[in-house]
């Protein structure tokens, strides 16, 4: 009796597939890695918007609206790079941050397994990718919107540019020996910058996770009031996750004292708390609900980070000069990062007073950077302090040590 089975021929076909295409010139594999990007992260979108039309309420006559349902699915994929959506007639341009990170985390996973370890591969799955996001931009879009075409197009080199390095370092390592002709102390700002923004990333999250906490009930209530069904509110859901990221930055841009706007009108910060009105949705819950007494106090916790991170990542070998400009790389590390992520975070999220949603960019980024030098400077001296007094001890020491051998 034979052994072989449907699932068995399936495997070795899947097998001869994958060597088939490793088989293939490197450059194959950077297009494949650009095109099924393309494809899966359209269809992570497009999927649960067939779930919720085919889910409502048929009319009897056409059936399910899947033309409807794929047209919001191609508006949500383009906001997802940038472009502004057309939802209900109303415009939505408050980009879901967590879409465009999971567009980056498939072309991760894509390029592990199909890009080769060469420029040309990863060139042309950026290329490939970048090329894609633009045709459908410029294909759905109208002709005054060419602006909105070489944004989805900037957008996807960088998310592709990145999430493709990520995933070709992941298979096969990266060559950093060209770092070796990088400064030492640009190399050293380089990090305190990267784990100050990160630092400030986490306790930003750590911050909105409280507050959810605190207003899990209003919470549990607006999801309540809305009355969907399975299918909707699971969609619901997944559309809340992919603003869960908008909505850190914007807490990053509550701790640094500025705060953030949801609508005209509004302010959300450590020291004032204006609100009005919001849409009934339930992630709306988890804005800070309190301001004043203690929570003025809450930047210092940023200036403290980075205090933390300059005392944590120190090069010895650096002298005072190399460290100042190591502290000045970590500065504008952390300036243009924060920047980017609170442009980014802002933008129209509906009409009438939504049409001014998230942190005042330039506000919140100069008191990042303030707090973020403020903490710099201090940890300098916590590293620098110890060490000068040591030297002064020895030079007022060898002084009197000589005098001593004299007398005696």
């Amino acid at each position: 009796m034979s052994s072989r089975s449907l699932t068995t021929d399936l495997r070795g076909l899947g097998r001869r597939a994958v060597a088939a295409v490793r088989a293939a010139p490197a450059w194959l594999g950077g297009i494949l890695t650009g095109l099924q990007g393309l494809a899966l992260s359209y269809l992570a979108v497009l999927a649960p918007s067939l779930a919720v039309a085919a889910s409502a309420p048929q009319d009897g006559v056409g059936g399910a609206d899947w033309t409807g349902a794929t047209s919001v699915a191609t508006s949500l994929w383009l906001l997802g790079h940038g472009v502004p959506a057309e939802v209900g007639g109303t415009v939505v341009a408050l980009i879901p941050l967590g879409l465009t990170v999971l567009n980056g985390a498939i072309l991760a996973a894509l390029a592990r397994r199909f890009a080769a370890r060469t420029w040309g591969s990863w060139v042309l799955a950026v290329a490939t990718y970048a090329v894609g996001v633009g045709a459908v931009a410029s294909a759905v879009g109208a002709s005054s919107q060419g602006t909105h075409a070489v944004t989805a197009v900037a957008v996807a080199v960088a998310v592709a540019a990145v999430g493709v390095a990520i995933g070709i370092w992941r298979a096969h390592g990266a060559d950093l020996s060209a770092l070796a002709r990088v400064p030492a102390w640009a190399r050293a700002g380089l990090r305190r910058g990267a784990a100050i923004a990160a630092l400030a990333v986490m306790l930003a999250a750590v911050a909105g996770t409280a507050w959810a906490v605190v207003a899990r009930h209003a919470i549990g209530d607006a999801a309540t009031a809305l009355g969907l069904d399975a299918v909707s509110a699971g969609v619901l859901a997944i559309a809340e996750l992919a603003y869960v990221p908008t909505l850190i930055v914007w807490m990053v841009a509550w701790l640094t004292g500025q705060g953030f706007a949801v609508g005209l009108g509004t302010h959300y910060s450590p020291s004032d708390l204006t609100v009005d009105a919001l849409p009934t949705v339930p992630l709306l819950g988890a804005l800070p609900s309190a301001s004043g007494g203690l929570l003025v106090w809450v930047p210092v916790v940023l200036a403290l980070a980075a205090l933390a991170v300059r005392v944590a990542v120190r090069r010895p070998a650096l002298s005072w000069r190399q460290d100042l400009a190591a502290d000045a790389v970590a500065a504008g590390t952390v300036g243009l990062v924060m920047a980017t992520a609170f442009i980014a975070a802002s933008g129209a999220a509906g009409p009438g007073r939504l049409e001014a949603v998230g942190p005042d960019a330039l506000a919140a980024t100069a008191a990042m950077l303030a707090l973020a030098a403020a903490g710099l400077a201090l940890g300098a001296a916590a590293v620098r302090a110890p060490a000068a007094l040591g030297a002064r001890r020895d030079r007022d020491g060898a002084p009197r040590s000589r005098e001593g051998s004299t007398a005696s």
